[in-house]
């Protein structure tokens, strides 16, 4: 068989792709599969991947072409001749999140002979060196004689060559070689000679094919072990990015593709800089940062909700030689959260210690100085200038005496006496007893509350918060206003919690002031001691909740608590409110 013709006839009989490229990167040979890949001529990987080739390299590598993944192996010629490539479909890798498990598979192809080629050296054996005919090799299943022309190589797992029967006439007769997994028949294979074929071909051959299945078998156990990887990765709860320097995404785990918010295949391939919005501005930072310094990098960044902390490491893949970089994010949202209360606490505790002592002295004087006016009172002539100048003495020391009082509560230590029970225990009774001073001010409460919603609290405890925040959204409302309370059951960040929330329809808040509201003695209401809010704070705090103020789309000021549902003692809940 000349050069020529083995060329062709391995052309013909692999299922892979297969095909020569020429130094001008002409196709000057292939085959039929080659054409059903329709490679892109122009793409920059393909550019790429022949010049690297024709310097002289062996290459393995992967590539997406189309829908599917390739492994695509390719080998210099002899005398600059060109290159020879050969595509093997990864059939149980074809997409990106197998990324690592398709960079495993190329480092076999790569580090030993493709499978396609260790079958070439067994038709070497067979139709070259020991006079079997090629034309006359036929393949068959366990339930027909061989009939079909050999077309891929062998991929049967576990199998064992066996010899011919020694009965057989081999210059007369075809060859039978049957090809066994665990004891049972999976093929057979027909051989027939063309010039004195030797049954120590069959051996020599068998080898091959022994190092062939072998290969086979190594293929699919990593194939397992790369399936158990990928469900590991997945698993990993924090979220996961593998991109490559451009900041281009080459795998995600599970968490961070729910963190993107879109199917895994739309991930894969795009910019770490999904949008010009955190987190995703900060993660093409931390990509650059990474890749001009080659040294790992850290960050902490804050999206609407949560607050994450940012790794970032550099590796080089050891299987196609790309430079890679992996994130890895960490929320951190509950941690800052418990920081900031404990700072937070211990900055209200020392605080209110002070002011407790600064009010517990000055509450003294004042109570003499009450005494006083009643007793000059008393003692003077009824003159109406005296009473008027009197009575306003005791507007001013009642307004002292009410800052004092609040002082007081302010810096009071409490201990919690918390029990599991519902916002039904402690709501109701606070609304109606709002109502008269809403009254007073023509201004309407509305309610939205669901029933069932069980937590820890302490009734007293709360019921002060809430006669706070409605006593002081009447304050801030108009005549014919609404104030409107409502509470419900949600889930944020995987927990269950119970949002409460008390709305009015003044003026609200000044966004210059939204990030003060809660700080000791601030106020913009003529007569507030700006404790009102510091005080729900505390409260909130702690209940183990959290408490926000903002402006409601209506116009009109709201304030959000929420605090940790207690399951065990929920009873059966509806999703309708109670109105009135």
């Amino acid at each position: 068989m000349t050069d020529e013709r083995a060329i062709d006839v391995l052309l013909e009989t692999v299922s892979d792709a297969v095909w020569i490229v020429a130094p001008s990167l002409e196709v000057v040979r292939a085959n039929a599969p080659f054409a059903a890949l329709a490679i892109d001529m122009r793409e920059p990987w393909w550019r790429d991947l022949c010049a690297r080739v024709l310097a002289g390299r062996g290459v393995a590598a992967p590539a997406r072409i189309g829908e599917r993944t390739y492994a695509i192996t390719a080998n210099p010629l002899q005398e600059n001749a060109g290159a020879v490539f050969v595509a093997r479909e990864l059939t149980e890798t074809r997409v990106e999140r197998d990324d690592l498990l398709e960079l495993a598979v190329t480092r076999i192809f790569a580090t030993d002979k493709p499978l396609a080629a260790t079958l070439v050296d067994v038709l070497e054996f067979l139709c070259e060196s020991d006079g079997w005919d090629y034309g006359a090799l036929r393949i068959g299943s366990d339930a027909a004689p061989p009939a079909a022309p050999i077309a891929t190589p062998i991929a049967t797992p576990i199998a064992t060559w066996t010899r011919p029967d020694a009965n057989v006439d081999l210059a007369e007769a075809p060859a039978t070689v049957s090809l066994r997994a665990a004891d049972r028949l999976v093929g057979v294979l027909e051989l027939r000679p063309s010039r004195g074929g030797h049954p120590r071909a069959l051996e020599r051959a068998g080898g091959s094919l022994a190092r062939l299945i072998e290969r086979h078998r190594l293929l699919e156990a990593i194939e397992r072990k790369g399936q158990e990887w990928s469900l590991t990765f997945d698993a990993i709860e924090l979220p996961i990015f593998i991109t490559r320097v451009d900041g281009t995404i080459a795998r995600v785990n599970r968490a961070a593709r729910d963190l993107a918010g879109a199917e895994f295949e739309s991930v894969v391939g795009r910019p770490i800089a999904i949008d010009a919005r955190e987190p995703w501005r900060t993660l093409a930072d931390v990509v650059a940062a990474v890749r001009d310094s080659r040294t790992p990098c850290t960050a902490q960044l804050t999206d609407n909700t949560r607050t994450w902390d940012v790794s970032a490491s550099w590796f080089r893949s050891a299987s196609d030689d790309d430079e890679r970089v992996i994130i890895v994010m960490r929320d951190v949202t509950t941690v800052i959260e418990l920081q900031e209360s404990v700072r937070r606490g211990e900055q209200l505790a020392a605080l209110g210690e002070l002011v407790a002592g600064v009010a517990h002295e000055v509450r003294n004087p004042i109570f003499g100085m009450g005494l006083t006016v009643d007793a000059l009172q008393s003692m003077l002539p009824d003159d109406d200038d005296f009473n008027e100048l009197a009575g306003v003495l005791r507007t001013w020391l009642d307004r002292l005496n009410r800052l004092m009082e609040s002082l007081l509560e302010y810096g009071r230590t409490w201990t919690l006496e918390l029990r599991g029970g519902t916002l039904g225990d402690v709501l109701p009774p606070v609304i109606d007893g709002c109502r008269q001073i809403a009254a007073q001010s023509s201004v309407a409460i509305e309610t939205a509350i669901e029933p069932d919603l069980a937590m820890l609290l302490d009734p007293s405890r709360l019921t002060h918060a809430f006669e706070n925040l409605i006593t002081n959204a009447i304050q801030h409302s108009s005549a014919g206003d609404r104030v409107v309370i409502s509470a419900r059951a949600l889930r944020d960040g995987g927990r269950d919690v119970i949002e409460c929330a008390v709305r009015d329809e003044g003026p609200g808040f000044s966004p210059s002031d939204l990030p003060r509201v809660f700080q000791p003695f601030f106020t913009r209401r003529r007569g507030g001691t700006g404790l009102g809010l510091s005080i729900v704070q505390r409260i909130v705090d702690e209940h183990g909740g959290t408490v926000s103020a903002g402006n409601a789309e209506g116009g009109g000021a709201v304030v959000t608590m929420r605090f940790p549902a207690w399951r065990e003692w929920s009873t059966t809940r509806t999703n309708e409110p109670t109105t009135s």
